[in-house]
C-alpha cells in the first residue's frame, strides 16, 4: 500500500502557474517512491506529493499509477497523460522494459500504456535519472562538498556513483544545444573488484568461497547494502576479538538488519568501526575509477543513503587520501572536484526533468 510522504499544501495550488504536470517513479531494489510534479518552466518543477512503498509489496506497477492518477484529480483535479519511471536495473535496447536486478520485478511499458490512460510512459535506469537530475540540484544546499578547494568547471563531464540495494554509476556530458547534462545508462557497479594487496587478496578468495563463485567477484558485492555483511564477515573470519552482545547479533543477523547493527557499533566495536572504514576505502577507490574513466572536471557525485548516514567516514581525510592515490594521474584525480548529494529526491527531479526536455526518450 502506498505511503504518503509529502504533500503540497492544497490552499496554495494554483493549476494555473503550470504548464503540465507529470507522474514519476524511482524503483529501487529495496524501496520506491511514487511522486506528481507541476511543470513551471524547463527547469524549475514542483513536487506536488510523494508516495512511499517498500519494492517487494509492489506486483502490478500500473495499479499503483492508476491510484496515483486517481488522487491527482481528486486532490488537485489534474489530469496526467506523461509518465517517466527509473528502476534499478538494466532497459532493454528499445527501452520498453526494465528488469530489477535485486527484486523479482520486471516493468514492461506496453502493460503501462494498455492498463493506464498515460500516454506517454518513459523507462530509464535509476542512475541516469540521478544523471538527469543534476540539473536540479540547488547547490547552495543540495550538496556538501568533500573537497572544498576545488570547485566543478560546469560544462565539463560529470559522473555518479551510489551504492544501496546494489552499486550504480553514470557518466553524464554536457549539451550544448540543450543547455543541459545527459547520462549515458551504465552497469559499472558490476566491474571487477581489484585486489590491491595480501588482505585484498584473502578477502577476494573469502568472498569466492562464501558465494562459491567461479569467477572474479564485482565492486557491488563488497559496496551495496549487503556489502558491510561481507567485509564484516571477512574480518571476523580473521579476528578473535571477545563475543560481546553485540557480535552476537550481528552474527545471527542477515540484510538490512545486519548493517543496522554494524553501523550501530561504528566507533564504539572495533570490528564495526573497520568494516565501515574499508567500506567507505573500497568505495574510494571503485569513485577512482569512475573519475580516470570520465575525466569528470564538472564533479563526482557521490548518491545514497548509505553515504548520508556515514557522512562522517566519508568526510574522514582517508576517503579522499585513497581517491587521490594513483601511481601516475594524482594530479588529474586531485583536479576532480568530489561532492556529496544530499537531496534523496534527485531521482525523481530527473525524471521530471526527461518529461520536459527529453521527450525523445517517452
Amino acid at each position: 500500500m502506498l505511503k504518503e510522504v509529502f504533500v503540497f499544501p492544497t490552499y496554495e495550488f494554483d493549476k494555473s502557474c503550470y504548464r503540465f504536470f507529470c507522474v514519476v517513479a524511482d524503483i529501487g531494489g529495496t524501496n520506491s517512491y511514487f511522486a506528481v510534479f507541476g511543470v513551471k518552466s524547463d527547469v524549475h518543477y514542483d513536487l506536488l506529493y510523494k508516495h512511499y512503498i517498500p519494492t517487494k509489496e509492489i506486483s502490478e506497477i500500473h495499479q499503483l499509477l492508476n491510484e496515483i492518477l486517481k488522487q491527482s484529480y481528486e486532490r488537485f483535479g489534474i489530469e496526467i497523460s506523461r509518465c517517466c519511471i527509473c528502476a534499478a536495473g538494466p532497459v532493454s535496447r528499445k527501452r520498453d522494459h526494465i528488469r530489477l536486478m535485486n527484486a523479482g520485478l520486471e516493468i514492461k511499458k506496453s502493460e503501462i500504456l494498455s492498463n493506464t490512460l498515460l500516454a506517454h510512459v518513459g523507462l530509464i535506469n535509476d542512475f541516469e535519472a540521478i544523471g538527469f537530475g543534476l540539473d536540479c540540484l540547488d547547490f547552495s544546499k543540495d550538496i556538501f562538498s568533500l573537497k572544498p578547494d576545488v570547485a566543478g568547471v560546469f560544462g565539463n563531464t560529470r559522473a555518479v556513483i551510489g551504492a544501496g540495494t546494489g552499486l550504480g554509476m553514470s557518466i553524464a556530458y554536457y549539451n550544448r544545444h540543450k543547455h543541459l547534462y545527459v547520462p549515458l545508462p551504465s552497469e559499472g557497479g558490476h566491474m571487477d573488484f581489484a585486489p590491491y594487496g595480501d588482505d585484498d587478496r584473502e578477502l577476494l578468495e573469502f568472498l569466492k568461497k562464501k558465494h562459491s563463485l567461479n569467477f572474479q567477484p564485482e565492486y557491488e558485492i563488497l559496496l551495496s547494502g549487503r556489502g558491510f555483511g561481507n567485509i564484516y564477515d571477512f574480518l571476523r573470519s580473521k579476528n578473535n576479538a571477545a563475543v560481546t552482545e553485540l557480535v552476537k547479533r550481528i552474527d545471527s543477523a542477515n540484510g538490512d538488519e545486519k548493517f543496522e547493527l554494524i553501523d550501530s557499533g561504528y566507533g564504539k566495536d572495533e570490528l564495526c568501526t573497520k568494516t565501515i572504514d574499508l567500506f567507505a576505502k573500497y568505495y574510494a577507490r571503485a569513485a577512482k575509477n569512475l573519475a580516470l574513466v570520465s575525466e569528470c572536471y564538472g564533479g563526482l557525485f557521490l548518491d545514497g543513503k548509505i553515504v548520508l548516514k556515514k557522512l562522517a567516514a566519508f568526510k574522514d581525510s582517508r576517503f579522499i587520501d585513497e581517491f587521490h592515490k594513483h601511481a601516475r594521474e594524482e594530479a588529474l584525480l586531485r583536479k576532480v572536484p568530489v561532492f556529496v548529494i544530499m537531496n534523496t529526491n534527485i531521482g525523481l527531479y530527473g525524471c521530471c526533468n526527461v518529461i520536459t526536455n527529453f521527450y525523445n526518450l517517452l
